[in-house]
């Protein structure tokens, strides 16, 4: 192997000779007859050839290398004339026929391969169609159209090579660099699933594709339709909903979920369709996509008689925990969270549930200003807790705590303990935290009095007191313009007033970061929000570009460098 591979065929030659006489393997003979073609030897080539058809009398593959070695001679004609003797020799076998197609396929005769299998298709009559062989012959030859057809006569007949024929359609589909594959694809699907209507397997595949092409509302068409068509009970829409979901196609997932609500009929669908609706809602509400008062009141009404209509037990725990953060951090009551948070936790509920609850509470706790009972139910959860998730996020959460009412080196010294943690997201908020306070405090008595200022305005924030918080900010502007926390003041500024959905005001909020602080960590920060706002809000191409662009050119080292590249090629029209 090592003298072929180096191109040293004569020296291969005389050792897979040895080999080959020792027993006549298959494999031996394979690259015994490679080396011979290559040096070349042709008439020790045929002669192998010859000695490997009589040792194998009936096996009609080693009939193509001898037709192969007379093209390499310069006797095309004599190759046919043995190729198609080989096909006119095939009988009512399917190894037979599958092995002389497999032989002319290795040496990249594909007419002949088809011509193989279109004899063998004769000879079994009905027994064995070889759709499978013929449409991965199509694959290799790039003939899309004929691999489709064939692979949707196999599955008219059975529908059990299904994952089969999907990761077949997957690779192709991956390598078709005009994406002509998909809209031919999808076009024959549409005529299977008419002329075809009593066969699911066409709907199924049709779902498939557009849920490969991120088409969650074409997918979703398709759902419903095969969903009415059997008469099922809603799992397939459900199940679409979640991977449009997952995929950040709310509107679809809604509407799907809708759909099933809708329908009715089977408790457990129609019921995991209501919970996962109104945790996709909430979803939306935190991303800030529904971020009008009417959008959080709407939501409260629709987690409020689910609640009502499902009973509170340990199956809607997870809508009492969304509605109590609803109320409490975007309509600011916070006894009613209180209130619900208490009475979820007096439920038989799981050890990690429940502690997920106690800090929330604690959240509470803080947003009311009662600071001992958030840092002793902090507390809490972290001792019962320990070395693990939920423990580590609550010693976060109570450092951050520590952070905001000015206890800094405390709060560093718990900061630094995370930043080991497995938990990668505690990980690195804790170590943004610590650093925040390393690079602000210290310096001199402005400076940390800056800094204590703006720990105020962080809490304030939480708390939503966001006109006190704005107060507090522009003291700190008017009083310490060039204490080291004056860029991280404004870009909370810009964030209040995005919050806040005074669009103008955090624009001009994130320029001054950007133009004014170009050097400092939250630049790039300020320029991907720039053009995140122009792209998504303002509708303004060009400036989003051009804070796209210069997240790429001059913070290459920024984690908004991948999603602005992305961004920025879209805007340009590089990506339909």
């Amino acid at each position: 192997m090592q003298y072929y591979r180096q191109g040293e065929y004569q020296k291969a030659a005389d050792v897979f000779a040895r080999l080959y006489k020792n027993g006549h393997s298959d494999f031996y003979y394979g690259y015994y007859l490679k080396s011979l073609q290559q040096i070349p030897d042709y008439e020790a080539a045929e002669t192998l050839i010859q000695t490997q058809i009589k040792l194998n009398k009936g096996n009609l593959k080693y009939n193509v290398d001898l037709g192969f070695l007379q093209e390499l001679k310069g006797n095309p004609d004599r190759a046919k004339q043995i190729y198609h003797q080989s096909i006119k020799k095939l009988t009512a076998n399917v190894n037979l026929i599958d092995n002389l197609a497999s032989a002319f396929i290795d040496n990249r005769l594909y007419n002949y391969a088809e011509e193989t299998y279109a004899e063998g298709r004769k000879l079994m009559k009905g027994a064995y169609d070889f759709r499978m062989e013929m449409a991965q012959l199509f694959y290799y030859q790039r003939n899309y159209t004929q691999m489709v057809v064939e692979f949707l006569e196999l599955l008219r007949v059975s529908d059990i090579y299904l994952q089969q024929v999907q990761n077949y359609l997957q690779q192709a589909i991956y390598n078709d660099s005009d994406e002509s594959l998909n809209q031919m694809l999808i076009g024959k699907l549409m005529e299977y699933s008419q002329n075809y209507p009593d066969n699911k397997v066409f709907a199924e595949l049709l779902i498939w594709i557009f849920v490969q092409d991120r088409d969650f509302p074409m997918a979703l068409v398709q759902a419903k339709a095969l969903d009415r068509r059997l008469n099922e009970d809603g799992h397939r829409v459900v199940s679409l909903a979640r991977m449009a979901s997952d995929n950040n196609d709310f509107a679809t997932a809604i509407e799907a979920y809708q759909y099933v609500i809708d329908k009715g009929g089977n408790q457990e669908y129609t019921n995991a369709a209501r919970t996962e609706m109104l945790q996709v809602m909430f979803r939306r509400v935190e991303l800030g996509i529904d971020n009008q008062l009417a959008d959080y009141q709407r939501l409260e009404s629709a987690l409020t008689d689910a609640l009502q209509d499902m009973g509170i037990d340990a199956e809607t725990v997870d809508l009492v925990r969304s509605l109590a953060k609803l109320k409490a951090v975007y309509l600011g009551k916070t006894a009613d969270a209180q209130f619900l948070l208490e009475d979820a936790r007096t439920m038989r509920l799981q050890k990690s549930t429940l502690a997920a609850i106690d800090i929330e509470l604690a959240d509470v706790y803080l947003m009311q200003g009662n600071d001992v009972d958030a840092t002793l139910t902090y507390a809490q959860v972290e001792d019962n807790n320990r070395n693990n998730p939920v423990g580590s996020e609550a010693k976060l959460r109570k450092a951050k705590l520590a952070y905001y009412i000015g206890n800094f080196k405390w709060a560093q010294a718990q900061l630094d303990a995370l930043k080991a943690s497995v938990e990668k997201l505690t990980a690195n908020d804790a170590a943004y935290l610590s650093l925040l306070i390393e690079d602000n405090t210290g310096w001199d008595d402005a400076s940390d009095t800056a800094m204590l200022i703006y720990a105020r305005a962080d809490l304030l924030h939480y708390q939503h007191n966001d006109s006190m918080a704005l107060r507090s900010i522009d003291s700190i502007v008017s009083r310490f313009p060039s204490a080291p926390i004056a860029d991280e003041a404004l870009f909370l500024k810009a964030e209040i007033y995005r919050s806040r959905n005074e669009i103008g005001k955090a624009v001009d909020a994130y320029r001054i970061v950007a133009e004014q602080f170009p050097d400092d960590v939250l630049a790039d920060n300020a320029n991907y929000m720039l053009a995140t706002i122009y792209e998504n809000q303002l509708n303004d191409k060009q400036l989003a570009m051009q804070h796209y662009l210069k997240i790429i050119t001059e913070y290459a080292s920024s984690i908004f460098v991948t999603d602005s590249r992305k961004r920025y090629r879209a805007l340009r029209g590089d990506v339909q």
